[in-house]
């Protein structure tokens, strides 16, 4: 799913569609006063939400969620066929901005790297006509020493 799917995607995660029983899911919620619980689920059919709690574990930073959730799933299942998902419980409006702000970072960076192409391409037009450092940095609006490592 790529990021505009996933900001226009309004379905709420579920296990209904998990393929085989070695897949859990972290899910982490904000502890008072700092770190994540991770809460652990097991596919089971047999449950009405079709996912069983079976375990709990915690993670200092959502950049440990993965990892501590991936420790906590190998205690209970070697399987090799294992699958794990962790994700944070956040709502879904802001998730929502976060996706959507990622894209515009994404977009700026773009736009960055198309800008400075277009930059390098026209300081060395203007220097094959005749133009000075300083009258290239004047029409530009860099300085005259980025107008000389453009023109390297």
């Amino acid at each position: 799913m790529n990021a505009e799917d996933a900001m226009n995607d309004k379905t709420p995660f579920t296990t209904r569609d998990w393929p085989t029983e070695h897949e859990y899911v972290g899910q982490a919620t904000l502890r008072e006063g700092n770190g994540w619980l991770v809460n652990v689920y097991a596919f089971d059919p047999q449950a009405a939400d079709r996912k069983r709690l079976v375990g709990t574990t915690a993670a200092p930073t959502l950049e440990r969620l993965e990892e501590r959730t991936w420790e906590l799933v190998h205690t209970l299942d070697d399987s090799p066929d294992v699958r794990v998902a962790a994700a944070p419980v956040i709502d879904e409006d802001v998730m929502r901005r976060v996706i959507q702000a990622w894209q515009a970072m994404a977009d700026a960076k773009q736009a960055e790297a198309t800008a400075a192409r277009q930059i390098r391409s026209v300081v060395k037009e203007l220097r094959s006509m005749g133009l000075s450092l300083a009258d290239i940095a004047f029409l530009t609006h860099v300085s005259r020493g980025r107008v000389s490592q453009l023109l390297i």
